[in-house]
């Protein structure tokens, strides 16, 4: 047993025992009971607390949520609108759009086929200039670094040769 309710009861057989004593445990046991239910009070007053601060915490999430959901509403119906003004567009618009879209990316098409076209051209003339003009020099480089014919063919061991 719990030292307070033995401590209690201790008291409450002494009161008994004293003139007037059946009284005075009858005042201990009112009061006794409204301490009871002061702590019964209590521990519900703080489950309320808690109750409420939980259902406040809810109600901030779910207000937050619902602030998202109808930003992204907000968003679809801008959305809906662009689209749906472009559906509108008739038949003959959207072709005279496609029309004048075509026209102008093939007129600069043909131009940029010309410009490739003659810097290929000019490329070509100058790498094969230059290959005439170098021919000899690129030749006789393998020499001036000590790579002759014969030092190629010496270095070749006897049996990788079939």
């Amino acid at each position: 047993m719990d030292r307070k309710l033995i401590w209690h009861e201790i008291s409450r057989v002494l009161l008994k025992m004293m003139p007037m004593g059946r009284t005075a445990n009858d005042i201990l046991v009112l009061v006794s009971k409204v301490n009871s239910s002061q702590r019964d009070l209590d521990q519900q007053v703080e489950e309320a607390v808690e109750a409420l601060t939980t259902s406040t915490q809810l109600i901030s999430n779910l207000e937050s949520s619902l602030e998202q959901r109808a930003k992204k509403l907000n968003e679809l119906k801008e959305e809906y609108q662009r689209v749906s003004s472009l559906a509108e567009l008739t038949k003959e618009q959207g072709d005279a759009v496609a029309k004048t879209l075509e026209q102008t990316l093939g007129k600069g098409q043909s131009r940029e086929r010309w410009i490739a076209f003659a810097i290929n051209i000019i490329a070509g003339l100058i790498i094969f200039v230059l290959g005439v003009f170098l021919s000899d020099w690129v030749q006789e480089l393998p020499g001036k670094f000590g790579f002759g014919e014969d030092t190629v063919q010496a270095d070749i061991p006897e049996n990788d040769i079939e």
